[in-house]
């Protein structure tokens, strides 16, 4: 008898407890309902509002993409089955991240290549690329509840293309100190 409880109590000391995913089915489910209840308005922002959500999860350029900035336009591509992203004026590349804590665990954003907007003769004292981000709802893991993961909504900022736009107030002032911004 003594024997069968030290072998139940040895079994019940090295068990460990393991937590498993919802089915992929189920999250897609819940997924779908928290981006149902987004508000439009709060689709798209700014870059400056981007900067504050950035992600610490390491990023992988696609195959075939390039992040670097040309010197000037004539560098980039034009013909007719070049991808805007590649004959802009403020060309972009396409990475994916990774994150096996989030539902989806990857997604696919863009980042600008350049920092000045491209132009015939070089690049632009005056403008600057800017990503555009849209807001995206993700489930992210959280605690273990009755060995199943939970996920709750979160929202991600995700960049989906880089604009040329003139160079803010405040950043063409530091840039040219003692000169007045146009």
């Amino acid at each position: 008898m003594l024997a069968v409880i030290e072998m139940v109590v040895s079994v019940c000391v090295h068990t460990t407890f393991t937590c498993g995913t919802p089915a992929r089915v189920n999250l897609a489910i819940q997924l779908r309902s928290a981006r149902n209840s987004i508000s439009p308005e709060s689709l798209l922002l700014t870059a400056r509002e981007s900067d504050r959500h950035r992600s610490n999860v390491p990023t992988t350029i696609l195959e075939g993409e390039t992040n670097v900035c040309p010197e000037n336009l004539n560098e980039l591509d034009n013909t007719m089955y070049t991808p805007p992203r590649h004959r802009s004026t403020c060309p972009y590349y396409m990475v994916s991240e990774h994150n096996p804590n989030r539902f989806p665990s990857i997604l696919t954003s863009v980042r600008c290549r350049c920092q000045q907007c491209l132009e015939a003769g070089g690049r632009s004292l005056e403008n600057v690329c800017e990503p555009v981000c849209v807001t995206e709802v993700v489930l992210m893991q959280e605690e273990c509840d009755n060995g199943v993961f939970q996920y709750n909504p979160t929202e991600k900022q995700i960049q989906v293309a880089c604009t040329c736009a003139r160079r803010r107030e405040e950043e063409s002032s530091s840039d040219n100190e003692g000169t007045t911004p146009i």
